[in-house]
């Protein structure tokens, strides 16, 4: 099939990463795939185009693909899309973001051929029921794909789609270079701690959303309990001091919390490895929440609040603890942990097992593939992505 997936912006946080990734596995499976993103303000890394090359990936800047709405611009690209899409004869358009997905059913509407419209959520939580996405849903989209039940659920009764046309499929992450086994830096020797400490590490942006005031009251309770316990926090954020070093001072915390900033490439890996267990408490931009997905891949239990589609994630109990995120519960399942080491192998290795599942870009390709085979065949019934 000829697949054109858009993306309506040029920055590589959130969904970027996984759009970039399905639309290169997908190539892999023989599809011709073009990436289609907002052109970039000037050459710089971080940026989509990155991953991209970096999958080596096909792609084009050709239209406008706002990430703010502006009428005009897309309008514009609506009708350059149009053109394209008569001239290149694209079977599916893949929108991943709402103003890609306007410009998409906008362009469709002009085309003389008709390709088929897919919409992924990325978000694992129901999409906004504002004006752009009623217009959208459902007459404008042949297929939404959700990467949790939750969001399945209530967008299918909101806009309402038809159960067949509403599909889930889980967000893969690169599950070879989260490999235990593999090469990696000693990121413990790097922060000074010690192989028998039990080290619980978050890595996420530091912001107040973030509930960093939870996580430090729950390792002030823990340190107390623990007598080897350190807490590292791997991010970065303008208000990082506000955020994170000052409450840890406040806490008494110095001696505790190890602020491992911005960790790159095999770096950020090595982090995930050096930790005992991975705290997820809010979900981010990427609603799909792949810091939870790396940990378990790379074999460590995730202690998870219950929000978003964590619950989804992480199975309680077995490949970690889904958790009210009080102080109060989140010392108690640190303090789980930290008593019983087989408790914590046990549960990362069938963390591990979970990740190689589920999270495979191969599996989850051909998930994909058969919903659009689905859509473009005009097969009735539900696309088999089990």
């Amino acid at each position: 099939m000829k697949l054109l997936h858009l993306f309506s912006n040029h920055k590589l946080t959130g969904p970027a990463e996984p759009a970039v990734r399905l639309a290169a596995e997908l190539a892999k499976r023989g599809h011709q795939v073009l990436f289609a993103h907002k052109p970039l303000p000037a050459p710089a890394p971080g940026y989509i185009d990155s991953a991209a090359a970096r999958y080596g990936l096909d792609t084009t800047t050709r239209f406008r693909l706002n990430k703010h709405f502006k009428p005009l611009a897309i309008w514009r690209d609506a009708r350059d899309l149009a053109r394209f899409i008569d001239e290149h004869q694209f079977d599916v358009v893949h929108c991943n973001l709402v103003n890609d997905h306007l410009t998409a059913a906008l362009a469709v509407r002009r085309c003389q051929r008709k390709p088929k419209v897919v919409r992924t959520n990325h978000a694992a939580v129901k999409m906004h029921h504002g004006m752009r996405e009623r217009l959208l849903f459902p007459t404008r989209t042949d297929a939404l794909i959700e990467v949790s039940d939750a969001a399945r659920d209530k967008d299918a009764a909101q806009f309402g789609m038809p159960a067949e046309r509403v599909f889930v499929v889980d967000t893969a992450i690169e599950l070879a270079r989260f490999d235990p086994g593999r090469e990696l830096p000693d990121l413990r020797a790097a922060w000074g701690v010690s192989p028998d400490d039990f080290v619980v590490g978050i890595a996420a942006r530091i912001q107040k959303r973030r509930r960093f005031e939870v996580l430090l009251e729950a390792a002030a309770i823990a340190c107390r309990r623990i007598p080897n316990f350190k807490l590292v926090i791997i991010g970065r954020g303008t208000l990082k001091q506000q955020v994170a070093v000052e409450p840890a001072q406040r806490r008494g915390l110095d001696d505790v919390v190890v602020f491992a900033n911005y960790l790159r490439g095999d770096q950020y890996v090595g982090g995930l490895r050096a930790l005992d267990a991975k705290v997820f408490l809010v979900p981010g931009t990427d609603g799909s929440c792949r810091a939870a997905r790396e940990a378990m891949a790379i074999g460590r239990p995730v202690i998870a609040a219950r929000r978003g589609m964590l619950p989804e994630l992480v199975d309680d109990g077995q490949t970690g603890f889904v958790v009210s995120d009080s102080p109060a519960e989140l010392a108690d399942a640190m303090l789980r942990l930290a008593d019983d080491p087989g408790l914590r192998r046990r549960m990362g290795e069938a963390a591990r097992r979970t990740a190689l599942e589920r999270f495979d870009p191969a599996r989850q390709a051909q998930h994909v593939e058969a919903v659009y085979r689905q859509i473009v065949g005009g097969r009735s019934g539900p696309a088999d992505t089990t």
